[in-house]
């Protein structure tokens, strides 16, 4: 049950976060036909891009932890035995867990910061605490499916991740 949760879930993030990058990719195209053709880009896409991009890719961090997409060395551990390499799939998980926690507590004082002083983008003057609460959700998930992922590999001792 919170196996299925957790891969909704984040597959929900990982459509929101597609779902901005196709919004930024058209605001670029937009913005750079508009630039060329006619001198009238977008005022502050470069902030835009920035800021979602930053959010979009937070979106899809917890669904690759959870499939087991992130980068991996395989080439320095394939002919190593399926022990060690599990050992070494749990550490990295729980590394990854530990990660996620810290950059969610970080992000999530960063946001309480730029909320109390009022901190926002130079040209459109967006808040900065916005985009910052938007991706401490991701990196909660993120946790929660990095430590999905390493109880799986003590859960199921015997099988491959």
């Amino acid at each position: 049950m919170i196996q299925i949760f957790l891969d909704r879930t984040a597959r929900l993030f990982a459509l929101a976060g597609g779902s901005i990058l196709l919004l930024i990719v058209a605001m670029s195209i937009v913005s750079i036909v508009g630039r060329k053709l006619f001198s009238l880009p977008i005022p502050g896409d470069m902030e835009l891009l920035k800021v979602g991009a930053a959010v979009a890719i937070a979106g899809f961090l917890p669904v690759c932890e959870l499939q087991g997409y992130h980068l991996r060395a395989e080439s320095f551990t394939s002919a190593a035995p399926r022990l060690i390499r599990r050992v070494l799939d749990a550490i990295a998980h729980l590394l990854c867990l530990f990660a996620a926690i810290v950059i969610a507590w970080r992000t999530g004082l960063q946001t309480m910061d730029n909320f109390e002083y009022g901190d926002q983008t130079t040209l459109l003057a967006i808040p900065l605490w916005i985009p910052l609460a938007l991706i401490v959700p991701s990196f909660l998930l993120l946790a929660l499916c990095s430590l999905n992922r390493f109880s799986h590999i003590l859960m199921n001792s015997g099988e491959d991740t």
